[in-house]
């Protein structure tokens, strides 16, 4: 049986839907950085943790204290064909996977991450803006880095929620 949810967000999206699964399923949640002190080494948990690169974030370092039992990554756009393979790669994941969007928010970003996605506005927006049909994802795109975006929604924990509850 699960004993807990462990996250790690950096601007919020992930810690929120960690919040809500959390309600919905009664069981406790704890950042990962406090979680060493709650839960005990080798427990069954669901880890959520956000993208960078395409590297869940201290997924591996939970890994090594946790029984991992389902992964959740949280990333910035809507999903795409083959991304779950790609993070089960990346990542090394043998857990059950799953991807939810979280959104994009320029002004919670600090220090590196905040220098990193001004950077990358910067390569990709202009990229977007000269496709001529645009997809609807290049168009959310577009509107995410210029206005930011809160995609965390209970019902995109209802495929989880029924794992959880299958398993």
């Amino acid at each position: 049986m699960i004993k807990a949810i462990v996250y790690t967000s950096n601007t919020g999206f992930t810690k929120k839907y960690a919040e809500l699964l959390g309600e919905e399923l009664g069981l406790p949640v704890y950042e990962f950085k406090n979680s060493k002190e709650k839960i005990c080494a080798k427990e069954k948990i669901i880890y959520m943790g956000w993208i960078m690169a395409g590297t869940i974030k201290n997924y591996k370092k939970a890994k090594k204290l946790y029984n991992i039992k389902a992964v959740i990554a949280v990333g910035m756009g809507a999903g795409k064909q083959g991304q779950n393979c790609e993070l089960i790669e990346r990542n090394s994941i043998k857990e059950k996977l799953f991807y939810l969007q979280g959104g994009y928010n320029k002004a919670k970003l600090k220090g590196i991450y905040k220098i990193m996605m001004s950077t990358l506005e910067k390569m990709i927006k202009p990229q977007l803006e000269k496709i001529k049909d645009k997809t609807q994802e290049d168009i959310e795109m577009i509107e995410m880095m210029e206005k930011g975006k809160n995609c965390v929604k209970k019902e995109n924990l209802n495929e989880i929620i029924k794992w959880v509850k299958e398993s």
